[in-house]
């Protein structure tokens, strides 16, 4: 076959492969990497990507963290930290985490409602879902969506010499090691019986806790960059805040990509326990951490703001 027939095959099986040329033309665009790229404000994920080959641009984190979060299976740091939380004072501190809790202006929620809906219907029926009705959420739903999330479900026994009786709570999500470094924050808006603010769920006392002194409404369009979302509309939205030195002391890099499966575990839960209460969500990715975690009182250094969600009920 001459070069010529060889161009004429490839650009008829083009024009009855059209989206091949689209796809290809994507596949081939190069953006230009600055040797200032580390230092300035713009820096397009793709430039991100491509930096990473050219020895003038700072390292590609993401890859950064993949290579070192486990060099190999005989990781020595990590059989160090790990084989560190074996000891009685680490297992007692598990055994006994409800004491992080305040109680002092923890407030009450209600006992979760028992879902009755079959998996299968519910992950079927499971959408994002932006069209917000304003309608507010009951306490009860609240509760129910924040206990399937991360609620207290079992008690794994521990004894040990000085404390035969330890156990450490088990929750609805799984977590590396049990030590659960994802706190849920509430961004109540339309809840009744609720005031507008921001709570932190407590888990082992299955209660909320107000995070300002006097609860204020939360400028939700202040944190976030969406233009499809009514978010006035939004009954409450839950904000994931990842805690990085709490499993960090046991698994050190591996620490935040557990942290990370653990949110994902959290956030399909919700979804399926806000899909069969009749709720819509959507996840938001376009949010300023920043200024979140500064409003709700986190440094941004340890604990960090690492998922967002809106829910409420969707217009009939």
């Amino acid at each position: 076959m001459s070069l010529e027939d060889s161009q004429e095959a490839v650009s008829a099986y083009l024009a009855r492969q059209g989206h091949l040329a689209t796809a290809g033309a994507f596949g081939q665009q190069h953006t230009s990497v600055s040797v200032y790229s580390p230092s300035t404000v713009v820096r397009a994920p793709e430039a991100v990507v491509r930096g990473r080959w050219s020895p003038v641009v700072g390292g590609f984190v993401g890859e950064e963290l993949l290579l070192n979060h486990r060099r190999s299976g005989r990781d020595l740091g990590m059989q160090l930290g790990v084989s560190r939380y074996y000891g009685h004072d680490a297992v007692t501190s598990s055994a006994h985490s409800d004491l992080r809790e305040r109680q002092d202006r923890a407030i009450d929620l209600p006992e979760p409602r028992r879902l009755k809906g079959g998996l299968t219907s519910t992950v079927t029926a499971r959408r994002s879902g932006r069209q917000f009705s304003g309608r507010p959420s009951s306490l009860e739903e609240l509760a129910t969506v924040l206990w399937h999330a991360q609620g207290v479900t079992d008690s794994l026994p521990v004894p040990t010499a000085q404390d035969p009786d330890a156990g450490v709570p088990l929750r609805t999500v799984a977590s590396g090691g049990g030590l659960y470094p994802v706190r849920l924050v509430v961004l109540a808006q339309h809840v009744k019986g609720l005031a507008a603010g921001a709570y932190e769920y407590q888990p082992h006392s299955h209660t909320l806790y107000p995070l300002q002194r006097t609860p204020e409404p939360v400028d939700l369009a202040g944190h976030l960059w969406t233009a499809d979302v009514e978010v006035d509309k939004v009954a409450f939205a839950l904000v994931h805040v990842y805690d990085l030195y709490v499993n960090s002391q046991k698994y050190g890099d591996s620490g935040l990509v557990f942290a990370l499966i653990e949110v994902g575990g959290m956030s399909q839960n919700i979804h399926l326990a806000r899909t069969a209460l009749g709720m819509i969500a959507c996840d938001q990715g376009g949010y300023d951490k920043q200024k979140l975690e500064k409003s709700l009182g986190y440094d941004g250094t340890s604990r960090h703001v690492v998922h967002f969600t809106l829910v409420g009920h969707g217009e009939v």
